[in-house]
């Protein structure tokens, strides 16, 4: 990396510009969809008289690349880095992590008010993202604000079958989407993230998405959410395997319940947060999606994995999954599955096997969960999907005391 931050040429630059109520964080890394059309779009909205500098982080430096953006965003100035020059160099998985330091440290460099994050990779030319989420920033103080999607009814269910219910019941935040990809939050806050330890460890490299709004709650922050329209993600290389998925998603989640247990062991019940307008309702549409191969799927784990889930599970959640995997009239109940999750926590908490292989092998216990929401709601209205996102919410709260118990 030749252009970095900390280098005395950039921050010379930063200097020159003086003070911001608004910096814009765009990363474009990898293949990114027209930079053009990526800035113009964020730029689109209501940011008014806002006095506003554009930060654009690209590892590979790629003069077209900046060019274009530079015309896009023209009059803003845009300030274009490779990356932070903060702690070690990063590989290319870590770019993203280090891009959003980057972004939070150019925010505290220019005394920024507000700091706005967009992935140009998500809904690349959806103009108003950027305006949606600093208003809570500027007008109301708000610390963090999270974007609400509208989705298609079975869109995201990895996100609201672990992470929705998971994160609400440990933290008692009701987050329709709890996890900062895309986000805008103050100046203070930026600098409470950016003294945190955790930019060097795994969790931050590979699950920056989730530390984020549980560092914001456990500093006390206003977290809230703003309706931002659809999220459509711009495909870069074919889909990574299942189990690797779901491996990453709930070791994030379970590493961050490790580090915080000081703060949601005493977490009862949850609190809306602040909103900007109503959640998008899920929409028809999104294709169809086969049960039974999801059937098959969980079927599969059973045969293969039953050696590690004996492990994990509990004796009287092993009999329920292992009956499952008979029954016809099949139907992964809430209890079950919030039971099930919380066994795989406590499994990596005590490191009953390998921690990669604990969290991978949820994968298919999740499938069998997916398959039975599909099942319970293939004849109805998609909001029966939401209706069931909020049962299943409430079914992890309900059983929380299952897991604090076995916890201490």
């Amino acid at each position: 990396m030749g252009r970095l931050l900390s280098d005395p040429t950039v921050q010379a630059e930063m200097e020159a510009l003086g003070t911001a109520d608004l910096v814009l964080g765009l990363p474009t890394i990898g293949r990114a969809p027209s930079a053009e059309a990526v800035g113009r779009a964020a730029l689109e909205g209501p940011l008014g008289s806002t006095a506003m500098v554009v930060v654009h982080v690209d590892p590979t430096g790629s003069g077209e690349v900046v060019e274009a953006l530079t015309r896009a965003v023209s009059p803003w100035p845009l300030v274009h880095v490779e990356g932070s020059g903060l702690g070690r160099t990063p590989t290319a998985p870590e770019h993203h992590a280090d891009a959003v330091r980057t972004v939070l440290a150019a925010g505290r460099r220019l005394r920024a008010r507000g700091i706005v994050l967009l992935t140009p990779a998500v809904n690349p030319t959806m103009p108003g993202r950027a305006a949606a989420l600093a208003e809570p920033v500027l007008k109301d103080g708000h610390g963090l604000v999270l974007p609400m999607y509208a989705r298609t009814r079975y869109e995201g269910t990895l996100t609201h079958a672990l992470v929705v219910p998971l994160v609400r019941a440990l933290w008692g935040r009701r987050l329709a989407h709890p996890m900062a990809e895309e986000f805008a939050c103050s100046g203070d806050a930026a600098a409470a993230f950016l003294d945190a330890e955790a930019w060097e460890t795994d969790l931050a490299r590979q699950g920056l998405e989730f530390w984020l709004p549980v560092a914001a709650m456990e500093a006390g922050l206003v977290v809230s959410q703003a309706p931002v329209g659809q999220r459509i993600v711009a495909a870069d290389g074919p889909p990574s395997p299942l189990g690797a998925t779901v491996g990453r998603v709930a070791g994030a989640l379970f590493a961050l319940a490790e580090q915080t247990e000081g703060h949601w062991l005493e977490v009862r019940g949850s609190d809306s947060v602040p909103a900007s307008g109503p959640e998008p309702p899920p929409r028809e549409g999104g294709g169809p999606v086969d049960p039974v191969r999801l059937l098959a799927g969980f079927r599969q784990g059973v045969r293969d994995l039953l050696e590690i889930w004996v492990r994990i599970l509990a004796p009287d959640t092993l009999v329920e999954v292992l009956a499952l995997a008979d029954l016809d009239d099949f139907r992964f109940s809430d209890r079950l599955w919030a039971r099930v999750v919380y066994d795989f926590l406590l499994a990596w908490r005590f490191r009953v096997a390998h921690r990669g292989h604990v969290a991978q092998s949820l994968a298919p216990l999740y499938l069998g969960r997916a398959a039975s929401l599909v099942l319970e709601t293939r004849d109805k209205p998609a909001t029966a999907v939401a209706a069931i996102g909020e049962r299943l919410a409430r079914g992890f709260e309900d059983e929380k005391a299952y897991l604090v118990d076995r916890w201490r």
